[in-house]
């Protein structure tokens, strides 16, 4: 079962890596749109039509994309204000619990963006200025959110896999 479980993580390692990879090109093509947009505005007084509308859905893509290996890499921001949570058994037991709200939260919030991005489809909805068909782009999200979902249940059964400890990621220096 470890097996398969080290051979899954290994796959899912590498979706969520093409789903950083999307967000860091997104990144690159809003640096290019912000050069752009500054250079066009200062220089020959014409902004990039829609720049303010392409900055949010890069953001957007930036965030989301970003999900699955922030997820699978337990790279969240953690307060141990508590540190005996973080240690033994109780580490395994609040690892556990945490996953499992994550799992219920992703798919929730997924669920929901997907119901969005569904109505968005049917009602042809199209960004304000450049009408940019809303729906590829929310659905691209739901998507995402579902994937980082997936891999938090993949985490979950890592942990399971072995009670009493939590994988080497989780644990910080020192502690």
């Amino acid at each position: 079962m470890r097996n398969f479980l080290i051979k899954t993580e290994r796959l899912v390692d590498s979706a969520s890596l093409f789903f950083a990879n999307v967000a860091a090109i997104i990144l690159l093509a809003l640096v290019a749109l912000t050069c752009a947009d500054v250079v066009g505005r200062y220089f020959f007084s014409s902004p990039v039509v829609g720049a303010v509308e392409l900055v949010r859905i890069c953001m957007a893509g930036i965030i989301f994309f970003s999900f699955p290996l922030m997820f699978l890499r337990n790279d969240h921001i953690i307060v141990d204000l508590i540190p005996l949570f973080r240690r033994g058994w109780m580490a395994w037991i609040s690892t556990i619990v945490i996953l499992c709200v994550t799992i219920i939260v992703a798919y929730k919030i997924g669920d929901r963006v997907a119901d969005y991005a569904v109505r968005a489809f049917e009602d042809e909805d199209v960004t304000e200025y450049l009408l940019i068909p809303r729906w590829p782009i929310v659905g691209f999200i739901s998507v995402s959110i579902f994937v980082a979902a997936a891999t938090s249940a993949l985490r979950l059964l890592m942990v399971l896999s072995t009670p009493g400890t939590i994988p080497k990621e989780d644990h910080e220096e020192g502690i």
